[in-house]
């Protein structure tokens, strides 16, 4: 089972996929938590534009992001579907298609572009308006160029858009971390055991 946890910074998924990493483990079920971008060598790259510390354009950054993923497919994700893993996504490529759509490219060409990947078999949209994300990221990390608010309701927009998708479950991230995860369990019980 592939499950992708998603949303703007600040809101909660990395926190819930350690809930979910717990919950799993705790039901002896072999499961690995994955993030994206990665630690490998286009991953580092992605950090370093993200970060602002080199420049790069829209077009670039979307090429890197494809190139890091088919890495981590090939190395990690695959291997561990293909082991009966659980593969939780802290990020995927819905995330590349929410922030590069609201950088102005086409989600439908995006999605394209990631084919190749593995479709998760849910995946969880933390819901959190922009300005108490920042309110969230300002409390415990260095704001990078991504987290300006405007651009972060812009990127909550493009995943709100993503709704459409039957694959998308759209969860309100302002509540207490425990009543998110009563919900995200909820959410991936009614997957797993349809």
């Amino acid at each position: 089972m592939l499950i992708n946890l998603e949303g703007i910074d600040g809101c909660g998924k990395s926190t819930q996929s350690q809930f979910l990493m717990e919950k799993f483990e705790s039901d002896n079920e072999k499961t690995i938590l994955l993030k994206e971008p990665t630690n490998g060598k286009y991953g580092q790259m992605l950090w370093n534009m993200l970060s602002g510390k080199i420049e790069a354009t829209t077009e670039e950054i979307l090429e890197l992001f494809v190139l890091d993923r088919k890495e981590h497919v090939n190395e990690k994700i695959k291997p561990a579907l293909d082991e009966g893993k659980i593969v939780l996504m802290d990020r995927y490529y819905y995330s590349t298609m929410a922030y590069q759509a609201a950088a102005g490219i086409d989600v439908s060409r995006i999605r394209k572009d990631n084919e190749f990947a593995p479709k998760p078999d849910i995946v969880l949209i933390f819901d959190l308006p922009a300005d108490l994300a920042m309110k969230r990221v300002r409390s415990h990390s260095v704001a990078d160029v991504f987290e300006k608010e405007e651009h972060l309701e812009k990127v909550r927009k493009a995943y709100l858009n993503l709704e459409d998708d039957s694959l998308v479950r759209i969860i309100d991230a302002t509540r207490t971390p425990e009543e998110i995860f009563d919900e995200v369990w909820k959410l991936v019980s009614e997957v797993r055991n349809g």
